[in-house]
């Protein structure tokens, strides 16, 4: 038999018995004996796997073993060898024949189990553990490796039962300590895992794994003050701990403190160079803080290591059309259509940048193309139907929505603008079922409640229920400037004009120069006689006309009506 403390005990007993072998075979002319030979060839093997020449090793230890083939100690060597080679299935096959024929020698069976917990057997190598345990209760790594395989298995009970039974001989464990509070967070048995965490402090004030845990502890609990308090202690602890990095930076994001969460990445990009991701997180970071042109070097840098992602590519396109550069983002999207010839999200991209530089024919050519591919995208058939309804196809915009609704019957958005495509072919009766249907979907649909309460408003019928629609969107939406505008004039219609004019003031607080609720305040200023008022709110609207079409024409006949008036 062979051991490590026996070998660290004898070596220069064994240097000096190897030179009074090589003596007296010389002077003696006699054959060297096994064990000095296996003595030797060990020694050489060990001097070979210090310094890492681990195939060299193994060589040695495979001739050790042929002058010594008992040695469970030697097989076992030969495993951890071929495991550290990655000749997993060797070392396997080595370590498990020296179990069967030495079924305790502990060595073997920690190797093994450590194998087979990294290929996740688990139950297997938490058997192995149990058998450790039982033929030497002082293995105390094996208390804390299956603590652990317990704990992954949700065994928390015999977790805290072998860690604590490690405890009970060993009060200052701190691995024991600090594994039990990881199972008990694990469990989600916060205050007790805490517990431990800080009896791994008292043991041990620089152990930064504890400080650590107890930051994650914090965050769990919403306690971002004390989390980062934590984190610095494991920085200062372990300045290339880069998981402190990334934890700060989580924290300083909920916190809204981009700069730092910026300090934070850039900290850990800086310790972690090959860590490309971070540029990405950056760059979302500049992109939500509308620094567009960092966000975009962010991305770009990105792209530098990965230049076939797209998902990256479109964050630049996203960037590039917050800043409105649409020629620029087009030609990025053909960079990624290039890649990926079927990228659905490049092509509604194309499809919605064209429709804003009103290039319609192309946007249209976009979200065909799609369908070319695939018909399952309910967007497309959206989007393509808002194409035609504004450049007044509105024939071939229903054709187009009716075909998504056959397709995605329950689809809310495309019944709700089908119906806003009803109301401009003053089809009243459909668009109204159109909108009832939206909202059995969905009662809470704010914009539905919205469009039918104002559709009943402005014919002057229904007024009860209108009110009771548009009450409910400005509960849901109570900011929306459109929906105060509706509350505005289905108060009017009411004929309640104080009310009226109180809540049509508040919607073009919200939505600056609209012309519809301009011309609404100039109806209300018309009925109360206060002409002045009237005649400045529909001029004004006048000359924000252009976005609401004929709007135009009937407030310059409501002017000439009202000069009219005046003149009389």
């Amino acid at each position: 038999m062979f051991s490590l403390r026996r070998l660290l005990t004898v070596t220069a007993i064994t240097v000096i018995l190897l030179c009074t072998i090589v003596l007296r075979t010389s002077s003696e002319e006699k054959e060297p004996t096994p064990l000095a030979d296996a003595y030797y060839e060990f020694i050489l093997g060990y001097g070979s796997e210090m310094a890492g020449d681990w195939e060299d090793a193994l060589k040695h230890y495979g001739a050790a073993l042929k002058h010594d083939p008992t040695s469970s100690y030697l097989k076992t060597q030969i495993s951890y060898m071929h495991l550290r080679m990655g000749q997993v299935e060797e070392a396997v096959s080595a370590a498990e024949a020296v179990i069967s024929k030495d079924s305790d020698y502990v060595p073997a069976l920690m190797l093994l189990a450590q194998v087979y917990n990294s290929q996740k057997r688990l139950d297997e190598a938490i058997s192995l553990y149990e058998r450790v345990i039982a033929v030497d209760p002082s293995e105390n790594d094996a208390y804390l490796f299956l603590g652990v395989l317990y704990a992954s298995k949700d065994r928390y009970n015999d977790a805290t039962r072998i860690l604590e039974s490690l405890l009970a001989r060993k009060p200052d464990a701190v691995m024991a300590l600090y594994y039990l509070g990881a199972v008990k967070m694990d469990a989600k048995e916060y205050d007790k895992a805490e517990e431990y965490f800080e009896k791994v402090i008292d043991l041990r004030t620089n152990f930064e794994p504890a400080y650590f845990s107890l930051g994650m502890l914090s965050e769990i609990r919403n306690d971002l003050a004390q989390a980062e308090t934590y984190y610095r202690q494991a920085e200062k602890l372990n300045p290339h701990d880069t998981r402190v990095h990334e934890r700060l930076s989580q924290i300083y994001i909920r916190q809204k403190s981009v700069d730092k969460a910026l300090e934070e990445l850039k900290g850990l990009s800086d310790q972690d160079p090959a860590n490309i991701d971070v540029h990405l997180r950056m760059g979302l970071l500049y992109l939500d803080d509308k620094r567009y042109d960092r966000a975009i070097e962010e991305f770009r840098t990105f792209i530098a290591y990965k230049p076939d992602d797209v998902s990256a590519r479109l964050y630049i396109v996203s960037t590039l059309e917050e800043m409105e550069r649409y020629n620029d983002a087009l030609e990025e999207l053909k960079k990624i259509v290039s890649i990926d010839p079927k990228n659905v999200s490049a092509f509604i991209h194309m499809g919605l940048i064209y429709g804003k530089l009103k290039q319609y024919d192309e946007a249209v050519r976009a979200y065909e193309e799609i369908l070319s591919f695939d018909k399952d995208q309910p967007d497309v058939y959206l989007y393509l139907g808002i194409i035609y309804t504004e450049t007044k196809d509105y024939a071939k915009a229903e054709e187009i929505l009716r075909k998504g609704i056959s397709l995605f019957e329950n689809n809310e958005d495309l019944l709700f603008n089908l119906a806003v495509l009803l109301e401009k072919m003053n089809r009243f009766d459909e668009m109204v079922a159109c909108l009832r249907k939206v909202l059995d979907l969905n009662p809470k649909h704010a914009d539905a409640l919205n469009f039918l309460g104002y559709s009943y408003a402005d014919k002057g019928t229904n007024l009860d229920e209108a009110f009771s629609l548009i009450e409910k969107a400005a509960e849901l939406k109570p900011d929306d400037g459109y929906i105060l505008d509706s509350l505005g004039w289905v108060y009017y219609k009411l004929g309640k004009t104080d009310e009226a004019l109180l809540y049509l003031k508040k919607a073009l607080e919200s939505v600056k120069d609209d012309p519809t609720i301009l011309e609404h305040m100039g109806d209300v200023y018309s009925y109360l006689g206060r002409s002045d008022s009237a005649l400045e709110a529909w001029e004004k609207a006048i000359e924000v006309s252009d976005k609401e079409e004929g709007l135009k024409e009937r407030v310059e006949d409501k002017i000439k009506k009202l000069r009219l008036q005046m003149s009389k």
